[in-house]
């Protein structure tokens, strides 16, 4: 019986460790997409039109997270929901019930390359960056870009470690920290995210229902 309830004590440990010292609350970000003389006509618009201005990520203590597009068009994106259980991140589009998924245990980009970058300063504070060059499956060159700040609430990788698309998972074992910057830039188009206001707050279960 003494085995028993040392071997039950040891699991509840292990189960509060990796749900504690997690960030929940939510990040705002400013959208900038720019494009180049390689994308198509009318390109730019396409993009401001699914992504809008600007986004909302909330984190959930329990490793799920939700962005969510703001002043995207009638039809534009929506929202982001990721699940760390299922390791499964949805789509939604405004105006449409069709969901969309894909696995984020497989990683959509093949590295070539990653490593630290100059420092940024971003809503004043000192920021950390690190780039992840790559190269999709159509033979695109992708550059990824996330930076963070030391004076950030933290965030448990463990929780994100199935999380492979991107590299987010790398991303978050290396900063422990929620990004306060990510971008994503092709030989077409570059797209933006930079923080301009930090959240620390209870997030509801109702935010995360998949509509």
């Amino acid at each position: 019986m003494t085995r028993l309830i040392i071997l039950a004590i040891l699991i509840l440990t292990s189960c509060s460790s990796k749900g504690q010292n997690n960030f929940e609350g939510i990040i705002k970000f400013s959208t900038e997409i720019t494009t180049t003389k390689l994308a198509p006509d009318g390109f730019q618009k396409q993009l401001n039109d699914k992504y809008g201005d600007s986004l909302l990520m909330y984190y959930s203590a329990n490793g799920n997270f939700r962005r969510i597009h703001l002043n995207s068009a009638e039809f534009g994106a929506d929202s982001q929901y990721y699940f760390a259980k299922k390791a499964k991140l949805y789509f939604t589009n405004k105006n449409s019930t069709q969901i969309d998924s894909l696995d984020t245990r497989e990683n959509s980009l093949k590295l070539l390359s990653k490593g630290k970058t100059k420092n940024q300063k971003i809503m004043n504070l000192d920021c950390e960056c690190y780039e992840f060059k790559s190269i999709s499956k159509y033979n695109q060159n992708v550059t990824l870009n996330y930076c963070y700040s030391s004076e950030s609430p933290k965030i448990n990788p463990e929780l994100y470690s199935d999380h492979n698309d991107f590299y987010l998972n790398e991303y978050y074992k290396l900063a422990k920290r929620p990004y306060l910057k990510f971008s994503i830039e092709t030989e077409e188009f570059k797209v933006t995210y930079l923080a301009t206001k930090l959240t620390e707050k209870e997030i509801g279960e109702k935010i995360f229902e998949l509509k």
